[in-house]
């Protein structure tokens, strides 16, 4: 047989295999990924009814499989349970179902993963060539690795009791008893005990990330068992193999656990599934020394992490070893080392982010030690973030205390931190720019040095040498060579192009030393610039990206992620002490941005549907945590208006002044005031460029457009601020016309300065801030319109309003009330008895003046409302007055009326009949039509802000006139409001209603007239006055068909004679 022909079949089934066994490695690994993202989600949008306990009558654990009839049998008849009952599943149902999918997910990943195990077990050689490969050893332990961390973290964000509900739940709901997985299911969801005791106590820190604590997890895991010598062989793999190739990024040894804290995760995860490891001492031992020997605060997944010194306290090897690692001298040494470097980075930072160090040649020149800086201040800070955290009190307290010692607290953490991006953020941005134009300075820098070369050597041949100047050939031909080799120096070979670079230079070095160089400046000077166009030849041939992976190495922040909440609260405190800090903060979210990146890595590999939803919940996340820091911003905007504003009030309106004396001259500048204001306003153009930094960063990175989400925030802050002012200006009921002036005045005031300093922060920030203002307090006054129209449906009134408008509305209603006062239309207002002014068009204009053509159109709108429901109320007041008596009693009045055309038979006996109508049950839909007219009156000065031609000194009341609208009211109502009280109660009809009640008060109003004049002779005894009652009734008529829009011909055809008395 043929040696050679036998290896390439093995090359041939080993690369088919391949193709074979890491696609559906890849899946396992993806798929793991979006079922971790389904189980965060989820654990974040638990109902509340499973929270508390009302709903737990209904809710039952894995006790129902076992007798289900029993279980509803307490629910079956009983009103109130069956009603949770209804509710719970109306509410979350949907919650239920994806619960039920994420638990059957999690069952079949096992089953199938599992099954592809055994046949790598099964197959020939099949799990040597996994493990051989560097692809196939990532995928195979991150298929393992992720499922327990799965388990961890359900068992971690949904305890045992409530998966128990969960499940048992939907079950019921959906009937689905007999589903495929349901017994495996149920194993997943059962309740994982946890022994009780001291021993297993364990104290949260007081700014912890998202640390994982669980009794036992041996026995969780193993409720979902993989093949024994699977499990071994990657943990060996882990232990003895750079897995990820990430050592080569941290070349100090020290620095090695950071390097390896990736697999050391993924280790700790499945030790669980060999338990005996974790008693062998001496193999903890030796896994301590490579991953964990200065670390014991470790993240296993992501951000979540946990704390070794508590995690391993029921396994004796592992415990053992850790401890040794755990002494508090050793510990207080690595405090002393990590806060030490805070100080020293932290001053070294400062000192490069000054203005005009970080430029593009330093970057090029110092590439390697900015490096080593980033590198040396992530590892600090990862240590101290971490072990701060710890949920060992006693270790914790160590390293506090250590800090407190290096005057180093929680506060100085969070700045190194937002320095040490900021620093990150500028040199990567540098470097990316040199990479950018790195083959444009190879070839300028190749091309300047071979001219210098070239010019050089014909200096040093026959007709350009100078007179005195000997020729020298082997010289010139020495650097005519040199001039081809730069030319022939390949950049993509980077090794050959290096050596030939750096052989160039020591040999230009040596030529300078000749004694014939030495004592030529001009050949010196070219020696000079062609060495420093090989060193910037040398500089661009040493940009290279992998510079750049290792950055994004060592910058990585994902494991900080649990503390960007308590981040936040630092950065708020900083930022009211600084705004400068605002421009900090889209490197600080950058730092995160492995957060997006890292758990889709898999599933965009595998070209999963799962990418979309697994990246909008991380980017959900990241946009949360993003928004909630940038929240000072808004806050910081209006706490410096109202700064403002308070200055400007203070400030001397000196521009109002014609002269000013020289002596007060100081006075008048106010330099104090001046400075508060300068001051705010640097501070606003601050926020201003920071919001503007941060959306050129996070452009294209997350779904948020900065400034349209401070729009909005603004908007919500611009909302609180109307109600919450607005309701100062509340006034008692019982205070008068100048006082509700008063304070209308006040809050117009109020407003127009609030406007003005809109108008100032428009030219500072660049948002509308007056159209958005504008938009938000009309949509301010039509929502509080809209409030009082559903309170009003309610309670029928405005005495608790809750709203400036409807408290405004109450006190005008109040003001105007048809029975406390008179509606004069040549004055346009209302008076009382005295003949003082109640409210008129004065009130109107300064109420447009506050409020605007929008706050009118919404009081117009309100009172409309109150109308529309008024006359419901009036139709159905007039249904309950008109029973069978009384309509029996109108129908034998029509009779004797006769048409309306001409006059009744009995003459004025035949409105005897009339009076009995008018008794004290009538009163309450007088008062209606009076309360109709008075809202009718009000709309008609909102909508034309009548101006009046003259002031009326003192007008009385005619009590006369009132008598007419309700006869035996002991408190008369107002005249004209229910004039057109009643006329708009007729136009809700049929407009032949309205013509026969003219028609009608015209033929009353002729008896009455023949009465009074003798037309008809009358002996009985009169129960009203003929003559006065002409008078009022004509002037009601007149009045109505002018409110009305009546025609006055229809009037004067009916009564021809007494109109022309009455107009004479």
């Amino acid at each position: 047989m043929n040696p050679s022909g036998d290896e390439g079949e093995d090359e041939t089934l080993q690369k088919s295999d391949q193709e074979l066994l890491f696609p559906e490695l890849l899946n396992f690994a993806s798929r793991a990924q979006a079922l971790i993202s389904e189980l965060l989600l989820l654990s974040g949008r638990i109902p509340p009814e499973f929270r508390g306990g009302r709903y737990d009558p209904v809710l039952f654990d894995l006790r129902y499989f076992d007798s289900p009839d029993d279980f509803e049998a307490t629910i079956e008849g009983n009103g109130e349970l069956e009603v949770l009952e209804d509710q719970l599943r109306e509410s979350c149902s949907v919650f239920m179902q994806r619960f039920f999918l994420l638990a059957n997910g999690i069952v079949t990943y096992h089953q199938e993963l599992l099954k592809c195990l055994n046949d790598l077990l099964g197959g020939a050689s099949l799990m040597e060539i996994v493990l051989s490969n560097e692809k196939g050893r990532q995928l195979l332990a991150e298929s393992l690795a992720l499922f327990g961390c799965l388990l961890l973290l359900l068992e971690h964000r949904m305890g045992g009791s409530l998966r128990e509900k969960l499940l048992v739940a939907h079950v019921r709901y959906v009937r689905c008893f007999n589903a495929p997985n349901i017994e495996p299911m149920c194993l997943l969801c059962r309740v994982h005990p946890s022994p009780l005791g001291p021993l297993h106590q364990t104290h949260s820190p007081p700014w912890s990330s998202s640390i994982v604590f669980i009794q036992k997890p041996e026995d969780l895991l193993l409720r979902f068992p993989f093949p024994k010598q699977v499990v071994e062989s990657v943990i060996i793999c882990l232990r003895d193999c750079d897995l990820y190739n990430l050592v080569c990024h941290y070349p100090d040894p020290e620095h090695r656990t950071v390097a390896l804290a990736s697999q050391a995760g993924w280790l700790y995860v499945l030790l669980f599934y060999s338990p005996e490891f974790l008693h062998n001492g001496f193999v903890m031992r030796e896994i301590i020394d490579r991953f964990f020997k200065d670390s014991w605060v470790v993240p296993f997944f992501m951000y979540f992490t946990v704390d070794l010194s508590t995690s391993w306290d029921a396994y004796k090897g592992a415990k053992a070893s850790i401890s040794s690692c755990l002494s508090s001298l050793f510990v207080r040494d690595l405090c002393q080392l990590h806060y030490s470097k805070v100080k020293d980075l932290t001053f070294e930072i400062c000192s490069l982010l000054s203005d005009g160090i970080l430029t593009r040649d330093y970057v090029l020149n110092n590439s390697q030690s900015l490096l080593s800086l980033v590198r040396n201040c992530n590892i600090s800070l990862r240590w101290l973030l971490l072990h701060r955290s710890s949920s060992d009190k006693k270790l914790r307290d160590i390293v506090t205390s250590a800090g407190t010692a290096h005057q180093i607290d929680e506060e100085s953490i969070v700045f190194f931190f937002l320095r040490t991006s900021q620093l990150e953020f500028e040199v990567k941005q540098l470097y990316v720019e040199l990479l950018d134009g790195n083959g444009t300075m190879w070839q300028e820098s190749k091309h300047s040095a071979s001219e210098c070369v070239q010019e050089l050597s014909k200096y040093y041949s026959g007709p350009q040498a100078l007179s005195w100047k000997i020729k020298e050939e082997s010289l010139e031909d020495w650097l005519r060579n040199l001039s081809m080799e730069i030319c022939s120096v390949d950049y993509t070979k980077i090794g050959n192009a290096s050596r030939k670079l750096y052989h160039m230079m020591f040999t230009l070095k040596e030529i300078e030393q000749f004694h014939e160089i030495k004592e030529n400046l001009q050949t010196k000077q070219f020696l000079s610039r062609i060495q420093k166009h090989l060193q910037h030849m040398l500089e661009a041939l040493n940009l290279h990206h992998d510079a750049l992976l290792t950055f994004s190495v060592v910058t990585d922040a994902v494991y900080a992620w649990g503390f960007v909440r308590s981040f936040g609260k630092k950065l708020w405190k900083k930022i009211e002490q600084d705004s400068s800090v605002v421009l900090n903060l889209p490197s600080f979210f950058l730092k995160f941005q492995s957060m997006l990146d890292a758990p889709l890595l898999r599933i965009s590999q595998n070209c999963s549907p799962d990418l979309s939803s697994v990246s909008a919940y991380y980017s959900s996340e990241y946009l949360t945590h993003i928004c909630a820091v940038l929240e000072i911003i808004p806050v910081m905007l209006f706490r410096i208006l109202d700064d403002v504003a308070s200055t400007f009030q203070a400030l001397q309106p000196f521009h109002l002044l014609n002269r000013i004396e020289k002596d007060r001259l100081q006075d008048f500048m106010q330099l104090d005031q001046q400075f508060h204001l300068t001051k705010a306003f640097g501070q606003i153009s601050t926020f201003s460029q920071g919001i503007l930094v941060a959306s050129q960063t996070l452009h294209g990175l997350i779904n948020l457009d900065v400034k349209n989400w401070l729009e909005s925030k603004v908007r919500e802050e611009l909302l609180k601020r109307f109600d919450n002012r607005l309701k100062s200006f509340f006034l008692s009921s019982s205070v008068g016309f100048e006082d509700l002036e008063m304070n209308v005045q006040k809050m117009a005031t109020y407003i127009l300065s609030e406007f003005h300093l809109m108008e100032y922060f428009q030219g500072l920030i660049h948002i509308q801030w007056t159209h958005i203002w504008e938009e938000e307090f009309t949509a301010f006054l039509q929502d509080s319109a809209q409030k009082e129209r559903d309170d009003y449906v309610q309670v029928n009134d405005f005495s608790s309003a809750q709203t400036f408008l409807g408290h405004l509305l109450h006190r005008i209603l109040k003001l105007t009330n048809p029975s406390q006062s008179m509606y004069i239309e040549p004055m346009s207002g209302w008076f009382d008895a005295a003949g003082h002014e109640l409210l008129g068009l004065r009130f109107f204009d300064l109420l447009e003046s506050c409020v605007g053509p929008v706050g009118m159109a919404s009081l117009d709108s309100l009172l409309a409302f109150i109308i529309m429901n008024k006359l419901e109320h009036a139709l159905k007041v007039l249904k309950s007055l008109l029973d069978a008596r009384c309509l029996e009693d109108l129908q034998m009045l029509d009779v004797a009326l006769g048409p309306a055309s001409s006059l009744p038979l009995l003459g004025w006996s035949s409105y005897k009949q009339m009076a009995k109508f008018v008794d004290m049950s009538w009163e309450p839909w007088v008062e209606s039509l009076a309360c109709i007219g008075q809202l009718q009156l009000l709309r008609c000065l909102i909508a034309l802000k009548l101006k009046s031609a003259g002031k009326l000194p003192r007008y009385v009341l005619d009590t006369h006139l009132s008598t007419l609208t309700s006869r035996m009211k002991k408190v008369p109502l107002d005249f004209s409001p229910v004039v057109i009280g009643l006329g708009t109660f007729l136009r809700q009809f049929n407009p032949t209603y309205m013509v026969q009640y003219v028609q009608y008060m015209c033929q009353y109003i002729k008896i009455a007239a023949e009465a009074a004049f003798g037309g008809i002779d009358e002996t009985a005894k009169r129960p009203i006055e003929p003559m006065p009652e002409v008078l009022k009734s004509a002037f009601w008529l007149l009045h109505f068909c002018k409110h009305m829009g009546i025609p006055e011909e229809l009037a004067h055809s009916c009564l021809p004679p007494l109109v022309s008395v009455l107009q004479a």
